[in-house]
């Protein structure tokens, strides 16, 4: 049937931006609701995939279609068989019933741009379609996600100065290397980052982790701040009444919406939560080891050393050392790493000056203190991280202007 429409020559009449096939009273009530927000001439029709692909033979595709695929047997399948029927630059929209994110990924490897779970709401109906526009007006390749810097940041133990490696790391990739990057304090109930930058909390992170369906780009934006154009952050103080039950799935679900829009992805790890802290450092192109030159640092890092190389051997790992030549450095550097079995590959500079005062302006102590030695450290570290290269869009010869969907949207 997908060949058939792709030989058939559609007639000259003109096609609507928008076509949906739903198979339920409320989820036809709802989309009808926000199509006609939305578009001049949106058709709305009963039914599901088999329907879609049935009427797309007959006529010139749309700009989008939203299809209900609950019924179906196998909705990748289902999906497939729509995407294979159309042409690339119409955008698929899919409806079902399954909140899982393994679903979600598997329909939208099949060529769905978006996937909603019933009952499905307005707000979530239109953020999907922003979303298509987005995607659909976009002039810039998307990254490859295998090019994305997934850095990890954990402390051997607590006061080392991870956190504040993790907000500098972040800043001086988005503001001094001009990448997007998004910085995740995942220390929910003691987390600093929000306080050292002088955040307001944000709310959400919490169920993203313990519900990873839920995460898509509306989600990821209610629960982030931006702190600058290139820079946005998720930190939250959650009460310390309730356990939190983190799903090592979140992390894949965290990483994929968050790589849509960031070159680099920096996170703050806490030692607890095994789970999740696992699948970090399985899923992380670097682990970045702060510890301190004593023998409380030296039994933590190893331990932690030993876990990483357990679970993802060829993973990169840097071991830092904060306050080396200060007051806290117990041990000499050489016998250290040899009780290590690591080489250390970077020394922080004890400054506790410039740190206290970044702490009280509420910034990273790399836009304060530029010119501290410890920034310029910083600042050496972050530029051997590889990032991807910003690219270009290629011209097509001959290439018209066509206006898409976007035209048709009466927003107020």
């Amino acid at each position: 049937m997908a060949e058939r429409i792709l030989e058939h020559k559609p007639s000259d009449a003109t096609a609507a931006e928008c076509v949906a096939f739903v198979g339920d009273n409320q989820t036809h009530s709802v989309v009808d609701s926000v199509l006609r927000e939305y578009f001049a001439e949106p058709l709305l029709k009963d039914g599901g995939p088999n329907q879609a692909i049935e009427f797309l033979s007959s006529t010139v595709p749309p700009s989008v279609i939203i299809v209900d695929v609950s019924e179906a047997t196998s909705p990748q399948t289902a999906m497939m068989s729509l995407r294979a029927a159309i042409p690339e630059s119409t955008k698929i929209i899919g409806i079902g019933t399954v909140n899982d994110i393994s679903v979600y990924r598997e329909i939208v490897d099949s060529g769905a741009t978006d996937y909603l779970v019933k009952p499905v709401t307005e707000k979530a109906l239109a953020s999907a379609l922003n979303r298509t526009e987005e995607s659909h007006e976009s002039a810039v390749p998307e990254v490859t996600p295998e090019e994305k810097a997934r850095i990890a940041v954990i402390g051997s133990r607590g006061g080392v100065g991870s956190s504040t490696l993790a907000v500098n790391l972040a800043w001086i990739l988005s503001e001094e290397r001009k990448h997007k990057t998004a910085l995740i304090d995942l220390d929910l109930e003691f987390g600093t980052i929000a306080l050292s930058l002088d955040l307001e909390p944000t709310r959400g992170l919490r169920e993203a982790l313990e519900n990873p369906a839920r995460v898509d780009g509306l989600f990821i934006s209610s629960a982030t701040a931006k702190l600058t154009e290139k820079l946005s952050v998720m930190a939250t103080e959650e009460n310390l009444t309730a356990e939190i039950k983190y799903n090592p799935n979140a992390v894949d679900a965290l990483f994929e919406a968050l790589g849509r829009t960031n070159d680099a992805i920096v996170i703050d790890v806490p030692r607890s939560a095994y789970a999740v802290r696992r699948r970090i450092f399985e899923t992380a192109t670097e682990v970045m080891l702060v510890t301190e030159l004593n023998l409380c640092g030296l039994r933590d890092s190893l331990r932690i050393l030993a876990g990483i190389k357990e679970v993802a051997p060829d993973t990169k790992v840097r071991v830092i050392a904060n306050r080396s030549a200060g007051p806290k450095q117990a041990m000499q550097l050489k016998d250290f790493q040899r009780a290590l079995d690591h080489k250390v590959d970077l020394l922080l500079p004890d400054e506790p000056k410039v740190f206290n005062a970044a702490a009280n302006t509420g910034k990273p102590l790399a836009q304060s203190h530029a010119k501290a030695k410890v920034s310029k450290v910083i600042r050496k570290l972050a530029g051997e991280i590889k990032l991807p290269e910003p690219k270009q869009p290629k011209a097509q010869k001959g290439a018209k202007k066509k206006r898409g969907f976007g035209g048709f949207f009466r927003r107020s």
